[in-house]
């Protein structure tokens, strides 16, 4: 159902006066809000952040596919990741990609305030130590795809992972200039440089087997030359706290 302007939406706490949605992420919060508030779930603007080490030590691994884990129960969780909670339900309105880099005494290992200190990178930067000496093996993730299939069905089969390539026109690297050198930062020209929309939107319920796995068009040799790089997937929509079961509720009687 359509949320309409200045009409109300049931909540256990009171109405709410839905706002008129002037932008899509409006429209997703007034149906979002429409579907749960009556159950007592509140939703918010939110994120998942979900990272892979490319490698955790200075051995030659090779690279066909990464994948990630969702929930916050899945694996190691690394410091800078912000995962989906298993009660909650997150509704995905945009997609970035990033590679990030940082600093390790042992390659591929860092601690978790050298990962806190994280730099996110738009493209394989061979001027960045992390990335130096394997650019054009990183190139080939840009030439893969990304995929998302939760439980049983795919939702998403193949998002170019080309689209999240940026390079502006000042990257980070050593300008030689008539007064030495000069350190610079790569350009980062808007609100998650490197984010795509996500049509249609996709619910993540934090009970489900959900897989995010990027594909490489082939097997790449892939050694960490210094410090640290993650694949990271950047989500942003808005969190339902409490959701999960709720959902599985409402899609039982769709059925």
């Amino acid at each position: 159902m359509r949320t309409r302007f200045n009409s109300r939406i049931k909540a256990q706490g009171g109405d709410i006066l839905a706002a008129k949605a002037f932008s899509r992420k409006q429209a997703v919060f007034n149906e979002k809000a429409q579907q749960y508030a009556g159950q007592g779930v509140i939703t918010t603007p939110g994120y998942l952040r979900l990272e892979t080490l490319l490698a955790t030590g200075i051995a030659p691994t090779s690279l066909n596919s990464i994948s990630f884990n969702t929930l916050d129960t899945s694996g190691v969780k690394q410091p800078t990741e912000r995962r989906l909670k298993l009660s909650d339900t997150f509704t995905v309105t945009g997609i970035s990609f990033y590679l990030g880099t940082g600093a390790a005494a042992v390659a591929g290992q860092p601690t978790a305030v050298q990962q806190a200190s994280e730099e996110l990178q738009t493209f394989p930067n061979a001027a960045v130590l992390a990335i130096a000496g394997m650019s054009d093996e990183l190139e080939a993730l840009y030439n893969g795809f990304m995929s998302l299939r939760v439980d049983t069905t795919t939702f998403l089969d193949s998002i170019p992972m080309r689209q999240f390539y940026r390079v502006g026109d000042v990257q980070t690297g050593t300008i030689t200039a008539a007064g030495g050198n000069v350190a610079n930062k790569s350009s980062w020209y808007s609100a998650m440089f490197g984010r795509n929309e996500l049509l249609p939107t996709i619910e993540l319920n934090g009970q489900a087997n959900i897989e995010w796995t990027i594909t490489l068009p082939t097997s790449i040799p892939y050694t960490q030359p210094a410090g640290f790089t993650n694949a990271v997937i950047i989500l942003d929509g808005f969190l339902n706290q409490g959701a999960a079961t709720v959902q599985r509720q409402v899609q039982r009687r769709l059925r």
